[in-house]
């Protein structure tokens, strides 16, 4: 009896060391390391608008920024790290939420903290916020890629769970609609034939694993047409994508017309099982009308340095322009043109030049760099070499390859009206 006795209470013991190894096991901190040596702690998961991190003590650190309370513009989910690093450089890496059945995924919609705090090692906070995510699903993944010098992007072979604070609420339904759709405003019609989902495009952000949803994207098919014949010379610039749980998307798109088909792909989607609404921007890339064009003829190319050109957005407000006008209800100032004399023969762009429009456009307005010629009236390689804009104006910065022999320029500026058009569809698996 006694021994029997003995054996219930050593059995019992076992069931409670059992039962508190599996507590612990769960309630374990999340920690992942990456390949650079860097070691991420998960510490907390909120949803709103308004951000707080949690209570925890880190080592001080100098110079450390985003450890603060914050506020997104929509309601977001929020997910906060301690990284604990071993070099004071810039944390390169990005974050992307999946569904638990990793079906699909989107990038981060931002982040705070991650600057290294001017030293060595240390520690510090970071919150990665998500404006899109699986709205419907109790459990989450997050997933951390790094960028190395030598191996290009790098996902973590580990991941975090995170429980969804937000679950639990209803959403209304939407109807989709039946392709083909199409859609008018004006002489211009769209017709989506086909929207689709998964091995499309060219998106390769995980060589390692081709099956990753990393790896996928959207593809948008439309017949576009103008007056009754296709629009070739339109192109899809930007397509929004929501659904009906509050999930948002923006997303550049690389198109290209394909036959009687123009081809729309792009990254990030969202999660399939519901409809997603489709707002896209269509956008003209050639045969603007007389009325949309700027050209400005006898451009000197004034001498100027490079790092005086990559500081434009601070100089430029005191420089007087070459030559303004208004176009489209848009007051455009176009400067002097630059040709670099601090960079080497085959060093690129060997020039360039800032053009400025007051108000920045806007409600469905687009500007376009048509082409620059030399004066002998061939046409020069360009790119656009950046551009910021706030409410009141914006600013457009462009480089120039090749400038040997080039005393003036040409430039032609277009600013015309886009059309956009909502669908909403069903997405299909891509075959």
């Amino acid at each position: 009896m006694k021994t029997k006795i003995l054996l219930g209470i050593i059995a019992f013991l076992l069931i409670l060391v059992i039962a508190a190894g599996a507590f612990w096991w769960s309630r374990r901190p999340q920690v992942i390391t990456l390949d650079d040596g860097t070691k991420l702690t998960l510490l907390a998961v909120d949803y709103g608008k308004r951000h707080t991190p949690p209570a925890v003590k880190l080592p001080a650190a100098r110079g450390r920024r985003g450890n603060g309370s914050f506020t997104t513009q929509n309601s977001a989910l929020c997910v906060w790290f301690r990284r604990d690093y071993t070099n004071n450089t810039y944390f390169n890496a990005q974050f992307y939420i999946y569904d638990k059945a990793g079906t699909a995924c989107v990038e981060s919609s931002g982040r705070n903290g991650g600057y290294g705090g001017g030293q060595q090692k240390g520690s510090d906070l970071i919150a990665v916020w998500f404006d899109s995510f699986p709205r419907e699903q109790s459990k989450l993944i997050v997933r951390v890629q790094e960028w190395g010098q030598d191996e290009g992007q790098v996902m973590s072979a580990k991941h975090f769970v995170i429980s969804n604070p937000s679950r639990g609420g209803s959403f209304p339904k939407w109807t989709a609609e039946s392709l083909p759709a199409t859609k008018t405003d004006g002489d211009f019609s769209a017709t989506l034939t086909q929207l689709s989902y998964g091995d499309v495009g060219n998106f390769n952000r995980d060589q390692d694993d081709p099956n990753d949803a990393i790896n996928n994207g959207v593809e948008a098919v439309f017949q576009v047409q103008q007056n009754g014949t296709n629009a070739v010379n339109w192109s899809v610039a930007q397509i929004e994508t929501s659904d009906a749980t509050g999930n948002h998307q923006s997303a550049g798109v690389n198109s290209h017309w394909d036959g009687d088909n123009l081809v729309a792909d792009y990254q990030f989607g969202l999660w399939p099982g519901q409809p997603w609404k489709l707002r896209v921007e269509f956008s003209k890339q050639s045969g603007y009308d007389d009325s949309e064009l700027w050209t400005v003829k006898n451009i000197p190319l004034e001498p100027g340095t490079q790092r005086d050109f990559d500081n434009w957005n601070r100089n430029n407000r005191t420089n007087r322009p070459f030559a303004e006008t208004d176009l489209n209800g848009i007051h455009l100032k176009l400067y002097p043109a630059k040709k670099f004399t601090d960079v080497s023969p085959d060093q690129q762009p060997q020039g360039g030049f800032e053009l400025q429009t007051t108000p920045g456009p806007g409600n469905g307005l687009q500007l376009n760099l048509v082409k620059i010629t030399d004066d002998q009236g061939d046409e020069l390689e360009n790119w656009n070499s950046g551009s910021s804009y706030n409410g009141n104006f914006a600013d457009y910065h462009y480089g120039i390859r090749n400038l040997d022999g080039v005393t003036n320029l040409t430039v032609t500026i277009a600013v015309h009206q886009d059309h956009y058009l909502e669908f909403t569809a069903n997405p299909e698996k891509a075959q």
